[in-house]
């Protein structure tokens, strides 16, 4: 009996589950049905190695990008198109911690270097960047790579259907094994990259694959609703049952003095919220909407002044946003005002 023959006996029985080694694939396409070239997009899954979590401070070790086909319209994920895979040397000692997570040694990256043209070249052919942990990644791939900035991302840690699904955590190595059925070597750059992308076409609610849905939900504008003059009293509410944190406005990504809230998706049930629970008076707050263009950064697509709804007070003459750093400003007018531009 082969080791094949050996898996489907003890699964027969129903008391088993046999894990198999994660094994990256060439083509997640279902079936042989030929897809419109008009319909196919390209992805570019993106998982990094650092030094530490500051990525103002720390540094990037390896990186792993998979570009892949997928269909926009089904949201089936379709072949691999190209790999990358790479070590560069921080300019200072990886620390023990970070060795032990990745087993990346300073011997390993020694006077390595990216390969920056290649980078770009894959940055340059990607429709979406998704990244299993894209605040993370991508603060860190900006800062490297600043030609990021220009793409629309998408976490599938975030924004995809896991809770809907119930798998009980978001972490890659218990989805790989929930949803794939699988074990894999975590914390290289490379195979993390692979199995969020082997993840992204398995199928989720409706029979539909995991990447329709996270298309579907990256797609819509997300707020940062500022909690701006909020009552004191209400500082707990807002925090332990809302789900808001306080900025002291000295940090140049966060420089209004007040209770915020992001990823906010409903916004007139949240500014109705505030105004019934929390204000109980007339209040104009600031808020700042994003796109993929601009999530998970410090940046926003428009910045504007709302007022709370139900009140019936006069509403003032617009105030205009605040003076930005330019790095800071919204992505240029083509950026649409809904849905993924695909």
């Amino acid at each position: 009996m082969d080791h094949e023959q050996m898996v489907l006996a003890l699964e027969a029985t129903g008391q088993y589950r046999v894990l198999r080694r994660f094994v990256p694939a060439e083509s997640y396409q279902l079936d042989d049905e030929k897809i419109e070239v008009s319909r196919v997009r390209s992805v570019l899954v993106v998982d990094v190695e650092t030094t530490g979590l500051k990525k103002d401070s720390d540094k990037i070790i390896d990186i792993g990008l998979v570009l892949a086909e997928f269909d926009r319209v089904s949201g089936q994920v379709l072949r691999v198109l190209e790999r990358y895979s790479g070590f560069e040397d921080p300019g200072r000692p990886i620390p023990e911690e970070i060795t032990r997570l990745t087993g990346i040694r300073d011997e390993d990256v020694l006077e390595q270097t990216f390969d920056d043209a290649r980078v770009e070249a894959l940055i340059a052919r990607a429709d979406l960047v998704v990244a299993h942990n894209a605040p993370f990644d991508r603060g860190f791939l900006e800062l490297r790579f600043p030609s990021f900035q220009k793409k629309w991302w998408a976490c599938s840690q975030r924004e995809a259907p896991w809770s809907q699904m119930m798998t009980g955590s978001t972490k890659l190595e218990w989805l790989a094994f929930q949803i794939g059925g699988c074990f894999y070597e975590a914390h290289r750059a490379l195979v993390d990259a692979e199995v969020t992308l082997f993840i992204l076409a398995q199928m989720g609610p409706g029979g539909r694959p995991i990447l329709s849905h996270l298309l579907e939900v990256s797609g819509r504008k997300t707020y940062c609703v500022w909690a701006e003059g909020a009552p004191f009293e209400a500082k707990d509410k807002l925090k332990l049952e809302m789900g808001y944190s306080w900025s002291d406005g000295a940090s140049p990504d966060k420089p209004i003095k007040a209770w915020f809230k992001q990823g906010v998706v409903d916004l007139e049930a949240e500014l109705e919220t505030l105004a019934r629970t929390v204000y109980l008076r007339p209040a104009h707050l600031t808020i700042d909407s994003m796109t993929g263009y601009e999530r998970f950064t410090d940046r926003y697509h428009s910045r504007d002044k709302r007022p709370l709804p139900g009140l019936h007070v006069e509403v003032p003459e617009p105030v205009a946003a605040p003076a930005v750093e330019p790095s800071r400003t919204s992505t240029p007018s083509s950026v649409p005002t809904h849905g993924l531009p695909l």
